[in-house]
């Protein structure tokens, strides 16, 4: 009789376990970053980690970071890091959230995208061609 009562405590328990299991899967796989082209960032992913890879193509040293700014085919934008900058013309692949300053002036709005860069990763092959 003991046995008995036992077993329905023991299937819910490993029902819990498993649905757990699947939450945190899934819950992984929604947070990992996707390689976009600049042209792609916009309103719908403010906050959202990505990957872009581009050239440096302007450095702007800041009080306690530096804001380098990248280019692909498809566009421009501002990255701002807290870690050892890039080089002017180096090729970067970075991991960072895409952040939106607004800027208003004379009834206009004159804001942009910027990443806030997470970390810098190695170009892969494709990207260095």
């Amino acid at each position: 009789m003991l046995v008995d009562n036992l077993r329905p405590k023991l299937i819910t328990d490993r029902f819990k376990q498993i649905s757990l299991g699947i939450i945190l899967l899934c819950s992984l796989i929604a947070c990992q970053a996707s390689l976009i082209s600049i042209q792609e960032i916009s309103v719908k992913k403010i906050g959202k980690t990505v990957l872009l890879t581009g050239k440096v193509v302007h450095l702007a040293p800041l009080i306690d970071q530096t804001a380098y700014q990248i280019e692909d085919a498809t566009g421009k934008v501002w990255v701002v890091t807290s870690q050892t900058p890039p080089k002017l013309n180096q090729l970067i692949s970075i991991k960072g959230k895409i952040n939106y300053q607004s800027l208003p002036f004379a009834k206009q709005e004159l804001g942009d995208f910027y990443v806030v860069e997470l970390e810098q990763l190695e170009p892969t092959k494709r990207d260095r061609q």
